[in-house]
């Protein structure tokens, strides 16, 4: 918000327009197991805006595109820490053939199953 000030913006807390501009939808997990794969999505999402928003920024603001970055790296972090939690919970599924399916290979959910489709801009 301090950055969208300094930039003579005004920032916008309202929940509803939050979630109007929110890249993913909410999806509620029926178990801890997809709670945490959702989570993983809505991380995955964030990633691919922060690195999409630095991208259009290249190199005309610098101070946001740092600060932007640093933000892109705090949620790497949190997706590869709810990836690393899928295997541990994984034993509370019901069935062990569904966990290991789920677990195997597929620790990164595909994140475009979940994103919001693009809004016209006028």
């Amino acid at each position: 918000a301090e950055r969208i000030v300094q930039l003579g913006g005004e920032p916008d807390f309202s929940p509803d327009s939050l979630t109007l501009r929110s890249h993913a939808e909410y999806v509620e997990g029926n178990s801890l197991f997809e709670m945490i794969k959702e989570n993983i999505v809505a991380e995955r999402i964030a990633i691919d805006s922060y690195r999409n928003f630095i991208q259009y920024l290249q190199d005309d603001d610098p101070t946001t595109k740092r600060m932007l970055e640093s933000i892109l790296a705090v949620e790497e972090e949190h997706a590869d820490e709810l990836a690393d939690l899928l295997p541990d919970v994984g034993h509370l599924k019901t069935s062990t053939a569904e966990n290991a399916e789920e677990v195997g290979d597929n620790k990164k959910p595909n994140s475009e199953q979940h994103t919001k489709s693009p809004k016209a801009k006028k």
